[in-house]
This record gives structure tokens, C-alpha cells and sequence, in this order.
């Protein structure tokens, strides 16, 4: 059974058709979605996955995140905050929350609290 499953990534291996793998905190080429958030500790360079808002942030050069608990946003025109993401029970004064902000692509002032990992 292991033979089975270890030969033909041997085989490809040594053809040279297996994928490299991204170095530790380098985002995949497809996460498009950079973010430069200001963040009560400094600015922290950062990336979302493809699906975007509302995903954890993942920290370049390293292999932490920040998980959104409690968004809110402001619309262009002004209007709002508008709380998206609100996570009962999430405590702002535990050991690894981050108030962070940032303005997005689209206009939106995005202010969050999340949990550093």
C-alpha cells in the first residue's frame, strides 16, 4: 500500500513535475487581494485569499494571521459604520487581539478588531 502511494510521486519527483513549494509567509500568485493595514503596534503588510473580505489576513514573512472578529466599515459617501463581522464573545483585551484599519480598493474605511495567530 505505501509503495502504491509513495512510487508515483517518486516517479514525478524525479521528472521534475512536482509543484515547489512558496517559502514560509510568501503569498501563493493567485492572493491578489494585498493590504497594508495600520494597526495600533504599526503598519503590517498583509495579503486575503482569493475569497477576500472577511478572511483571515496572512502576515507576509511570517506564517501568523489575523482573523477578523468585529468589522466595521464606512461607505464612500460617508455613510455608516456598518458593522459586518461580529463574533460574540471575542474579548478586545485578550493577549493576541489587534485593532487594526485600513481603506480598501473600493472606498471602504475598514476598522477591525481580530485575533493575531
Amino acid at each position: 500500500m505505501v509503495i502504491r502511494l509513495v512510487a508515483p510521486v517518486v516517479l514525478l519527483s524525479g521528472l521534475g513535475l512536482v509543484l515547489p513549494t512558496a517559502a514560509p509567509g510568501t503569498p501563493p500568485p493567485s492572493w491578489t487581494h494585498e493590504r497594508v493595514l495600520e494597526c495600533e503596534e504599526g503598519m503590517v503588510h498583509t495579503y486575503l485569499n482569493p475569497a477576500g473580505f472577511g478572511t483571515p489576513f496572512h502576515l507576509v514573512g511570517t506564517n501568523e494571521v489575523i482573523i477578523p472578529m468585529h468589522v466595521e466599515i464606512v461607505l464612500p459617501s460617508g455613510e455608516g459604520p456598518f458593522v459586518t463581522i461580529d463574533i460574540p464573545g471575542f474579548d478586545v483585551e485578550s493577549r493576541d487581539a489587534v485593532h487594526c484599519w485600513y481603506v480598501d480598493p473600493a472606498g471602504l474605511e475598514v476598522d477591525f478588531w481580530g485575533a493575531r495567530r
